[in-house]
């Protein structure tokens, strides 16, 4: 017999699920992951981006802003969310996409020295 979790939801969390904000930033988020699929970048890489790109910089200011404007939303209609509350709820959502998008497993690093034979 399967065990049935319940997971009590907060109010900014359905808050969160009912914006059109929250749509876009997973749509960048994932247009992101796609982009560093391109570029073949590793999640190493991730920790500080070899190379960035214009397109890396306009998803990157879309994701930041899209984020920050979730959480201005939600305390303009008084839920009081702090930025930790956003991250442990976009947390298994961006996890998601991370597993839907993975990475190369040798990196930028590697791919572009692969035929230097210094």
């Amino acid at each position: 017999m399967g065990v049935l979790y319940l997971y009590h939801m907060k109010r900014f969390e359905k808050f969160f699920n009912e914006t059109l904000t929250l749509k876009e930033l997973l749509e960048t988020y994932l247009e992101l992951r796609k982009h560093f699929q391109e570029m073949g970048f590793s999640e190493q890489d991730l920790e500080k981006v070899p190379v960035m790109t214009v397109e890396l910089f306009k998803l990157q200011d879309q994701f930041h802003y899209l984020k920050h404007r979730l959480l201005y939303d939600a305390n303009a209609y008084g839920f009081d969310v702090s930025d930790e509350e956003l991250r442990d709820y976009l947390h298994p959502l961006l996890q998601n996409i991370n597993e839907l998008t993975p990475l190369s497993n040798d990196g930028y690093h590697t791919r572009i020295n692969r035929w230097d034979e210094d």
